[in-house]
């Protein structure tokens, strides 16, 4: 018998409703995992009611294709619209228009159940977990990206604008000394909050950039 290296924590929710099939499931995730959090539900409606997965944070979900009050497609489809946690779909039969439509819907790999042993499982777990971390890191990044294109476009926009306009009131007025230091104050205080956003910019590109 090959020798499985034990590996860290795992937490993994498993929707399956065969007995014999969820116990093969936890079998394998014992035997490569040394301390792992396994949540079972029998049905998508338990699943979904049930308030309790959402608060904890779970690395991924293995997915029974088959199950008694939802199947197929739909299941697929309803599954990564209420979860944002990886998926695993493990089947007892091959399919692969659904396979791959459960791929371009965002499933992150598609396994038969006779072909799953613990080491397959896993190198799917793993790559799962590493794949959706690089995702949120994307996103984060594009998130960061977006914020630093409006300040850009809105927040430099006000101050340089009441900048011109102080300018021009410099240009048309009649040369009194109160009105000239009065828009010289003003022209500072603007002058002064738009150099504070071209800072808060850099240090969001430079924090970006790390």
């Amino acid at each position: 018998m090959t020798k499985t290296i034990k590996k860290d924590s795992l937490s993994i929710i498993v929707l399956e409703d065969n007995e014999g099939d969820y116990i093969l499931i936890e079998d394998n995730l014992i035997e490569i995992f040394t301390n792992v959090k396994i949540q079972r539900y029998k049905s998508y409606e338990s699943f979904s009611k049930d308030i309790f997965w959402k608060d904890f944070k779970w690395d991924a979900i293995l997915l029974d294709l088959n199950l008694m009050d939802i199947k197929g497609i739909e299941l697929v489809e309803n599954m990564v619209i209420q979860s944002s946690i990886p998926i695993i779909i493990l089947t007892g039969y091959v399919d692969l228009p659904l396979a791959n439509k459960s791929l371009e819907l965002g499933v992150y790999d598609f396994l038969i159940k006779d072909e799953v042993n613990p080491a397959l499982l896993s190198k799917s777990i793993e790559f799962a977990i590493s794949r959706s971390s690089y995702v949120n890191q994307i996103e984060s990044q594009n998130e960061k990206l977006k914020n630093i294109a409006w300040k850009q476009s809105h927040s430099v926009r006000a101050p340089l604008a009441r900048i011109l306009g102080i300018i021009n009131m410099i240009e048309i007025s009649d040369g009194e000394n109160k009105d000239l230091l009065f828009w010289i104050e003003q022209l500072k205080i603007s002058s002064n909050e738009m150099d504070s956003i071209i800072h808060q910019i850099v240090n969001e590109t430079e924090d970006f950039n790390k």
